[in-house]
């Protein structure tokens, strides 16, 4: 017991450390959550307030919005890494984010649609800005660099990671409670859009100052060029050399480590063409200017590029995906915002209590499985972990059943008749919390399948890529959010001005049938790359061959020594062998 306690004072010791730092990022975090969960997260129910975006054009707004700011974070991340250093850009994003609030604020006035266009495109680079441009600079402030600190503490990436999760999670708990407690204690005429835009603006206004008090005090790591880059310039230099044959010797690839393998890993029939940005052409140019016109790449790089795009079929499975995951930020909201919002004594329980219990489920899972995974051998995993993303596949399909059948459910109770609308008529509204489970479900798919992504793409990848696992997550995602506003567009007809003239009950019935067949495809992707060589594998029989070598060669040289002695004997005379401590044979002449 004393052990454990000595042993987590240690670790406390460790992870936490006296600065000035988080204070100043304390503020922004806080008024990020209160924002996200304020106002972002239930966006299209502001939308819908406007006459000028009835119900599918507010749930397609809301969608590109997504789409776009998911895959603006992998550009943002580029150009902060490699080109402006990560402060300047999140300078930007954050002016870009309270100019797209300000602009709601004065749509909101004024009645702009105009206005309302370029907030949503305002807010969109500011929130690529914020998910991973902001947690990557606070870490980077989280080393130890005080001459007083303890020497004896090892700093790493990972306990820099606990760091940065600790202060971000806190602080973003902090805008949560914020938020519900804002909707809680406010009436109806106080959460208008204008007013929550107002709040939302100068709360960020104030954080943000207070963020660039510390500019003194930040550390800036110069712009290095990272490793999206060259995923570029290595399939650019494969197009040019598509012409040449692929090699037949291990030698004409540069720097290639095997000697007797032509093919680069992983051998997968369809990435082949890669192995050309490694070929050595026999009429090219010296290697130094061939590697500077980006024509010629070694082998190392062109292997991490192959492993990184050996996941695009496991990251196609997410498009269906975040299609539910786009179809539970927009429509599930509204089909809240048409039903009976009491709760006991309490009245007008807010629609953020729904997007808390989505968020909540999908990180305790998360932390689960993080939890299972240290708990479990240390040893690196043999297979892929793809257990947890086919559960949360698995979890996208229960949901959208769940969803369809208290959809079916609150139409039968409503009683509107779609056939005529002028003999509409209203019997009984049931409770919105019928769509907690719908919920519950959509946070347990969002939190098997990101951890699992997450893992998987840290055992495929090399160690320099291993931090932008959620740049290409939100890039995958990204892709399926479009796709729902491809099928708003082709199920146009199903959509009507509100929830209760629409008919949901019918859309979410058809997304049963992508989720299965993307759960069917999740299962035969998982089996091909449980069939596949990994990384790990090439490692152990590395170091099988290396140990076979070490024993031959420690064989001829045993070998060898006692055909010295037998000629020594026949030479000289006996000879004594003496064996020392360090097990090392060696052979002294008797006199």
């Amino acid at each position: 017991m004393f052990l454990k306690y000595r042993q987590a004072i240690a670790w406390y010791h460790k992870v936490v450390f006296p600065s000035k730092i988080p204070v100043f990022f304390s503020g922004l975090i806080i008024i990020h959550g209160l924002v996200e969960y304020g106002m972002l997260a239930i966006l299209v129910t502001f939308l819908t307030d406007n006459p000028e975006f009835p119900l599918p054009k507010a749930a397609q707004m809301v969608n590109i919005h997504e789409g776009l700011s998911s895959l603006l974070v992998i550009v943002v991340a580029e150009l902060s890494d490699s080109y402006f250093g990560r402060l300047n850009l999140i300078l930007f994003t954050h002016t870009a984010f309270i100019l797209g609030l300000g602009m709601i604020w004065y749509e909101a006035h004024r009645q702009s649609i105009i206005a309302l266009y370029g907030a949503l495109a305002l807010l969109t680079v500011g929130k690529a800005g914020r998910d991973v441009t902001l947690k990557a600079f606070l870490a980077d402030q989280l080393w130890r660099r005080s001459k007083g600190e303890d020497p004896n503490l090892e700093e790493d990436q990972e306990v820099v990671g606990i760091r940065r999760k600790l202060i971000w999670r806190v602080n973003w708990i902090l805008g949560i409670i914020a938020a519900t407690l804002w909707y809680r204690y406010s009436t109806d005429e106080e959460l208008t859009w204008m007013k929550v835009a107002k709040v939302c603006t100068m709360a960020m206004v104030a954080a943000f100052s207070v963020f660039l008090l510390g500019i003194p005090f930040y550390v800036r790591n110069a712009p290095s060029p990272s490793p999206i880059l060259y995923v570029f310039n290595v399939v650019k230099a494969a197009i040019l050399k598509r012409r040449l044959d692929y090699p037949v010797s291990a030698s004409q690839l540069f720097k290639n480590d095997s000697t007797s393998d032509p093919q680069i890993f992983p051998h997968i029939p369809f990435l082949r063409w890669l192995d050309k940005a490694a070929i050595l052409e026999p009429s090219s140019p010296p290697i130094e200017q061939a590697e500077t016109a980006g024509r010629l790449f070694e082998v190392a790089k062109v292997k991490d590029v192959k492993r990184l795009i050996s996941m695009f079929p496991l990251w196609s499975t997410f498009f269906v995906y975040s299609l539910v995951q786009a179809t539970e930020s927009t429509f599930f909201y509204l089909q809240a915002d048409f039903m009976d919002d009491h709760l006991g004594k309490f009245s007008h329980v807010p629609i953020v209590v729904f997007v808390i219990i989505k968020t909540s489920t999908s990180s305790s899972v998360a932390f689960l499985c993080e939890f299972l995974k240290k708990k479990a051998s240390p040893a690196p995993p043999r297979r892929p972990p793809l257990y947890r993303i086919l559960l949360g596949m698995l979890c996208s399909l229960f949901c959208c059943l769940t969803a369809w059948r208290v959809e079916v459910y609150r139409r039968c109770k409503l009683q509107l008749w779609v056939d005529d609308y002028n003999n509409e008529h209203y019997d009984t509204i049931i409770g919105m919390f019928w769509l907690t489970p719908q919920f519950i479900l959509a946070g347990l798919m969002d939190g098997l399948s990101s951890s699992g992504l997450q893992d998987f793409f840290e055992t495929q990848v090399c160690d320099s890529m291993k931090g932008y696992g959620p740049e290409f997550s939100e890039f995958a995602t990204a892709i399926g959010k479009f796709f729902s506003v491809m099928s708003i567009l082709i199920f146009r007809p199903w959509f009507k001005e509100d929830v209760n003239r629409s008919r949901l009950d019918k859309y979410y019935a058809m997304l049963m049938v992508p989720t299965f067949l993307n759960f069917c495809f999740c299962c035969f992707v998982s089996n091909w790359y449980a069939n596949q060589q990994q990384p790990h594998d090439i490692d152990i029989d590395m170091d099988v061959n290396i140990a076979q070598e070490s024993q031959e060669v420690s064989t001829n040289n045993q070998n060898l020594g006692f055909d010295i002695i037998a000629h020594q004997e026949l030479e000289d005379g006996p000879v004594e062998t003496v064996t020392e401590p360090t097990s090392s044979l060696r052979v002294f002449e008797r006199n």
